[in-house]
Parts: structure tokens; sequence; C-alpha cells
């Protein structure tokens, strides 16, 4: 298979507008990006981005170190990201792989978002809380994540499903945590931070730190709602959403 079209739908250059890379949540899928085309309308290319061992892709190897994963996500989306002017959403485990990439992107030489949009997580220079959660037992992690809006309390009644959702979500877990937390030169990049007023992963003042992380500026957008706020205030947040890419867009398009 092309390494394009593993990561992105099969149509991906086809699509005209705004590029918007998103990137899922730990123990998601692309899947979670499916309204957001409808909502942004046609000036927003919504790139949904599916890892392996998921979705269509259920059958192949799940990577559980992030430099493996950055760079074969590099490998398959750099002749896009290197065509047109794009910009990266990641939520929650996607925010650290979209952070990850653009700064090997950058040490690269290579292009980088107009923006990097990072949701639901800390400062890539601080710990994570999510991974915390390897030390707990399969009961705990299905509660824990039902508690967090991860996942329906009605999928408890099924142990296989269960299993299944949790065994994906461990090497997700493995993949924040192989993150090293210092190294990285700050990017010359916009970065904007979305963050859950009612996370209780999250508090507003461990998203602040981002600002360190950016040459260019750093912008916190706090949103209604907890660690899924995209799903619980989604008007509200892609409202925001647009408003931002325009922005960004304009600013890339009058600097050049």
């Amino acid at each position: 298979m092309d390494p394009l079209s593993a990561y992105l739908p099969a149509d991906a250059r086809e699509h005209r507008g705004i590029r918007l890379l998103c990137f899922h949540h730990a123990g998601g899928g692309a899947s979670m990006f499916q309204d957001w085309q409808q909502e942004l309308g046609p000036g927003v290319a919504v790139l949904p981005v599916l890892l392996p061992g998921r979705e269509r892709r259920v059958t192949e190897e799940r990577f559980t170190r992030i430099d493996a994963l950055v760079a074969d996500l590099d490998r398959g989306l750099g002749p896009l990201l290197d065509e047109a002017p794009y910009a990266f959403y990641g939520h929650s485990m996607g925010a650290i792989v979209a952070y990850n990439l653009t700064s090997l992107r950058a040490s690269r030489g290579r292009s980088l978002p107009v923006s990097l949009m990072a949701g639901a997580y800390p400062a890539p220079h601080l710990l994570a809380p999510i991974t915390a959660a390897l030390e707990l037992t399969d009961d705990e992690l299905a509660r824990w994540m039902v508690d967090i809006g991860g996942m329906s309390e009605l999928v408890l009644a099924y142990p296989e499903w269960v299993k299944a959702a949790l065994d994906l979500l461990r090497d997700d877990l493995l993949v924040c945590q192989s993150h090293q937390p210092s190294g990285q030169r700050p990017l010359d990049c916009p970065i904007d931070v979305f963050a859950g007023t009612d996370d209780p992963l999250l508090p507003l003042a461990r998203v602040s730190g981002w600002a360190e992380h950016s040459t260019v500026s750093c912008q916190v957008h706090p949103m209604p709602g907890g660690h899924f706020f995209v799903q619980e205030s989604s008007s509200v947040f892609l409202r925001t959403l647009a408003s931002l890419l325009s922005r960004r867009f304009s600013h890339y398009q009058g600097a050049g």
C-alpha cells in the first residue's frame, strides 16, 4: 500500500482549501473526525490521520514508541506536506504525536505547519498524566476510560470488545510514555492550545508551558467541557478552530 494512502483517505491529494491533518487520541481512530468536514465547510480539507492497528488498518502492527511512529509518519505524509501549506490538530496523544512530527520536520529543514494545534495535552516538557493509567488493572482502566468520556459504559457489557479496546489503549499509552520531554528546540511556527475547562486530567495551568516551544506565538483557548471537549462542545470548538485556521493561513499568505 502507498504510505500516504495508508495514513490518509485515498483522495487526500484531491482536496482543495486549507489542509488540516488531524491526529486522534490514545485508543481512538480517524472516525473521531468524521463530522468535521461538514462543520468546517469546503474551505478546509479535513484529513484524518489513521495510525496502524485500528479501523481499516486493524490487522497492522501497532507502534509503541513515538520515535518509530513519527519517522514512519514523516515518510508517509512528507510528500503531501511538502506540496502546500497545512496545519496540524492533535487531540491528547495526537497532540504529542503532531508535536514530535513537527519537531522532526524542523530538524530536517522541511516545511512546518502554519499552526500546530494541540488539544487536551500538557506542554511537551511535562510528564503526561495519561501514562499513569498504564499501572491500572484492566477493570480499573476500563472504568477510567468511561469516567473521562473515552468509552461508552455500554461497551462494558461486552468483555471481548473491552479487551480489544484496552489492548489498543495500552499500546497507545506506551507511545505517549516514550516521548522524551526535553531536547527539542522551540518551533518556528505558531502553537494553538485547546484545553477543557473541566478536564480532570489537565488543569489549565499545565498547558501554558506550550509557549516555551514556539519562537513565534502560543495562544491557549479554553473550551467548555472535559478531556473530550471536541465532542462535548463540538460547535464552539469547531467555530474557534475555523476562525483560527482562517487567520493563520491569511497570515502565512501575507508573509509569503
